[in-house]
């Protein structure tokens, strides 16, 4: 029995890491090119044109994606994390063995890569949303 789980998740993670990058890279050119507000400072994110937010209303609603990306990743996160300990369940464990059984060690090494990844990228969503929550706020002079 061939197992593509591991070849899905391997993926998954590459599709993740490509994602992280691709925001940070996007962050990063918004910030560094604030001074030109007339500048168009669109990137391409997941297939959709991302466009810097020019009003308090566009602040808000970048604000209230990123808190819904924070949330989608912590969910992928916890699942992760379930996915280990159902996992570990049903793996049979050798008496004789005084270590972790190779099958268990693989997959908890790759859990925990991943829960970490993708726990890294909701704080990031979540320092976003911050600061779009702020810049609306700055925006309407409060």
């Amino acid at each position: 029995m061939k197992n593509t789980s591991l070849k899905t998740n391997t993926t998954t993670m590459r599709l993740l890491i490509s994602a992280v990058a691709l925001m940070l890279t996007a962050g990063l050119s918004i910030w560094g090119m604030g001074q030109d507000a007339k500048q168009d400072h669109s990137g391409h994110a997941m297939g959709q044109e991302m466009k810097a937010p020019q009003t308090a209303q566009e602040h808000r609603e970048r604000a209230e994606q990123y808190q819904k990306k924070a949330a989608e990743y912590r969910q992928e996160a916890a699942a992760h994390r379930k996915m280990l300990t159902d996992y570990s369940k049903t793996v049979a464990k050798n008496p004789k063995d005084t270590g972790e059984n190779a099958y268990i060690k693989k997959m908890r090494l790759h859990c925990e890569k991943y829960s970490k990844a993708a726990e890294a990228l909701a704080q990031e969503a979540d320092e976003m949303a911050k600061f779009h929550t702020m810049r609306a706020k700055e925006m309407e002079g409060k």
